[in-house]
């Protein structure tokens, strides 16, 4: 049996907007000390969670993380991005930009956990160019 997740659609913008401020942070500099706050926040989400409530008797809450893929080797068969192509080639493609993060979210309960995708990271991808030697 397969469960399905129902995420908030204000869940997932607020873990976007943190995605947003770590990267303008680590963009520009942090002189007043925010990436502090933004952390704390991202560690609330993913140990503390959002309770689902009582299931059978057991008590369950969904933790949630984000994963920045930026760097990272793209295939056409992985399932937690979704790429548009930039530039003509299509082989050793690469992720130059991240428009949305990876989201998963992990039900927890006392006896049980398991991760799904909440949303799939939106990202843009290039060819890498192989450097000769």
């Amino acid at each position: 049996m397969e469960i399905q997740l129902q995420i908030p659609k204000t869940i997932l913008t607020a873990i976007n907007q943190l995605y947003e401020l770590e990267k303008k942070i680590k963009l520009h500099g942090d002189p007043n000390n925010l990436l502090r706050n933004v952390i704390k926040m991202k560690d609330a989400f993913a140990e503390d969670g959002l309770p689902r409530g009582y299931v059978g008797g057991i008590y369950d809450r969904y933790c949630f993380t984000y994963e920045d893929p930026m760097g990272q080797q793209f295939k056409d068969t992985r399932t937690d991005l979704q790429a548009t192509i930039a530039g003509s080639g299509t082989e050793n493609l690469v992720v130059v930009e991240v428009v949305k993060p990876i989201i998963r979210a992990e039900l927890r309960s006392s006896t049980d956990k398991f991760v799904r995708v909440a949303q799939k990271g939106v990202v843009i991808v290039e060819s890498q160019k192989e450097e000769n030697p």
